[in-house]
């Protein structure tokens, strides 16, 4: 067994911690502090079990990423000496690195919301035009900038509803804004549909959801980003629109992803609090009621997949039943996006053997989507169910949708970023290469 310690020249990274005090960091990283971040190469399938077992039953280690071959987690000083003894006993190989450094490096990067920049690069859109033209081109200039903008940081909550909003009120005859239902601190639970045809019901609903776990930030944008170009390029998508509605909700767990920026920049559920309890929250991913706490579910409240009191008992997980139980003749594609991994997994996720019987299917849709996002700037997707790839998981919207409601294409997608961060030079190319999968899933619906 052999241990490599990852780590950086300390000055600098003095001079960048100093540089990061006020900001939300300070904050949303506060109690981190002698944190490590473990990435451990499983030797053998018994050393994977234990991880999974670790996963699953262990409240006090939050992984990041487990597949069959390699697990990435954080572990608290009060258990790193325990932890690693336990990985010595396993014989596995593993790298560290003092998580607060890591973030020190990765947030050179700022991906924060900064007002001042916004109104800025708004305020340049009024750029100078040809003679006779400003009158026509300056809104979609200006439109075409603040968009820029908005994918070159991640938004707050409130700034993503006016965003929403925003193109509802740019383009009313293609989009509605709405609110499927509330979380569990009471904010909506916002979504945009859009569609060529708003007076006649489209029969194919294309069903894209995101941002699950609060801390997959990316999640949300790329979703929002497939708003923005649909509706600013009508006309190109004309034929891919033209019998599908896209129904859109880019933040399903409103209060997670708060507070992950205000609070805890990692945390995973919602935020269900409990009377007389310290820990809080239900892992929505773990909620959905297609074998409900079956496989890679935990009852431990404290537990990162914690499934909840019942199968669909969160206000967050509810919402999005009511809506696809009530539309489930119409709707044709379910896709939960989440981070981190390039992963496109079908069902089944609850066991490993069980697949469906649609699973050529499953596969050859996922392949082309694959395929087209790859073609932005070669970015390579894995492509299975979770049982196979990762672990044995149930409670998914994937299993739910295709195995309780018929839902005939079922996915989730795993984006690119690694510690569920993507620096902000990079948001707008996975929002580019990601667009181009969604495309091709959107493109599916209308051969049902």
């Amino acid at each position: 067994m052999c241990h490599k310690i990852v780590c950086s020249s300390l000055p600098l990274l003095s001079i960048i911690l100093c540089g990061l005090i006020g900001v939300s960091l300070a904050n949303n990283l506060a109690g981190y502090e002698g944190y490590t971040k473990y990435t451990v190469q499983h030797g053998n399938e018994n050393a994977f079990r234990a991880m999974v077992d670790l996963q699953t039953n262990d409240a006090d280690l939050d992984f990041w990423l487990l597949t069959r071959n390699m697990s990435v987690l954080t572990v608290s000083p009060k258990r790193k000496t325990q932890f690693e003894q336990r990985l010595s006993n396993l014989g596995v190989r593993y790298e560290v690195q003092p998580l607060m450094e890591l973030m020190a490096m990765l947030e050179g990067n700022s991906t924060y919301s900064d007002e001042d920049q916004y109104l800025t690069e708004e305020d340049e859109a009024t750029e100078e035009c040809q003679q006779g033209e400003c009158e026509s081109q300056r809104p979609r200039r200006r439109s075409r900038r603040q968009a820029r903008g908005f994918f070159s940081h991640y938004p707050r909550y409130n700034e993503i509803l006016s965003f929403m909003s925003g193109l509802a009120s740019r383009y009313p005859q293609y989009c509605r804004y709405e609110s499927i239902g509330r979380s569990n601190e009471g904010r909506h639970i916002a979504a945009l549909s859009i569609s060529l045809n708003t007076r006649t019901r489209p029969r194919r609903v294309a069903y894209i959801q995101a941002a699950a776990h609060g801390r997959e930030w990316i999640t949300t944008q790329t979703v929002l980003y497939l708003a923005y170009e649909l509706l600013s390029n009508l006309r190109a998508f004309q034929r891919v629109l033209n019998d599908v509605e896209v129904f859109l909700v880019p933040l399903v767990n409103p209060d997670g992803y708060e507070y992950t920026h205000s609070t805890d920049r990692f945390w995973r559920k919602n935020r269900h609090r409990y009377a007389g309890h310290t820990c809080a929250g239900v892992d929505i991913n773990r909620n959905f009621g297609n074998h409900w706490n079956y496989q890679g579910a935990s009852q431990n409240l404290c537990s990162e997949v914690y499934s909840g009191t019942a199968p669909n008992s969160e206000p967050e997980t509810s919402a999005v039943v009511r809506y696809l139980e009530f539309n489930r003749n119409r709707v044709k594609l379910s896709l939960d996006v989440h981070s981190f991994g390039k992963f496109i997994f079908y069902p089944y996720g609850y066991a490993r053997n069980t697949v469906p019987p649609t699973v050529g299917t499953l596969r050859s849709v996922a392949l082309r989507a694959a395929n087209q996002i790859g073609k932005y700037r070669g970015t390579r997707y894995t492509i299975g169910t979770s049982a196979s790839i990762l672990y044995e998981a149930s409670g998914s919207l994937d299993d739910f949708a295709y195995g309780n409601l018929g839902i005939p294409l079922s996915y989730t997608l795993e984006l690119p970023g690694e510690e569920f961060h993507v620096a902000s030079s990079d948001i707008i190319h996975v929002c580019k290469e990601t667009f181009a999968g969604f495309i091709e899933f959107i493109r599916h619906v209308s051969l049902y």
